[in-house]
């Protein structure tokens, strides 16, 4: 399997990930906003369900947080899904950590029975999955999305 190109890369190398918009510029395009996050140091009780679970961090950006514009041109299909409901499948074959390239998926496999979408066309179909804090989004185009920094992370002093 190929690795990850260097732009998608980038993005696995953030310590974690927030999708801040989603939208299509035009018909059959996605565009998606993705703002680099990290841990804080501080702790905060986590309660859930009016249950104590212990101590966590924050997550959170800061101004000095890249934000990633993710561009594909056209695709097949793409899906959002609330994080809290993803399960990781055993039998699916990927590269990368928040930016995945699949080779097999289950995503690919719901396409490949619910469109008429094939390698003739149009064309071999490429699933990339953009894994953040609240949400997972899955996306099968015949390319890699164009990705550019829109603020990037400040200079060092």
């Amino acid at each position: 399997m190929e690795a990850v190109p260097k732009e998608l890369a980038e993005l696995d190398a953030c310590a974690s990930l927030y999708l801040r918009e989603i939208s299509e510029p035009r018909q059959n395009s996605l565009r998606l906003l993705i703002e680099e996050a990290e841990v804080t140091p501080e702790e905060v009780a986590i309660r859930l369900a009016g249950t104590e679970m212990g101590t966590g961090h924050l997550v959170r950006s800061t101004a000095n947080s890249r934000l990633f514009e993710i561009v594909w041109d056209n695709y097949v299909a793409y899906s959002v899904t609330n994080e809290s409901y993803a399960t990781p499948g055993e039998s699916q074959e990927f590269t990368g950590r928040f930016a995945r390239i699949y080779s097999k998926s289950y995503f690919l496999d719901y396409v490949s029975r619910a469109t008429f979408a094939c390698d003739e066309h149009p064309g071999p179909m490429q699933h990339v999955e953009l894994v953040s804090e609240c949400h997972i989004i899955d996306v099968v185009s015949t390319t890699l999305p164009r990705v550019k920094q829109m603020r990037p992370r400040p200079a060092l002093q």
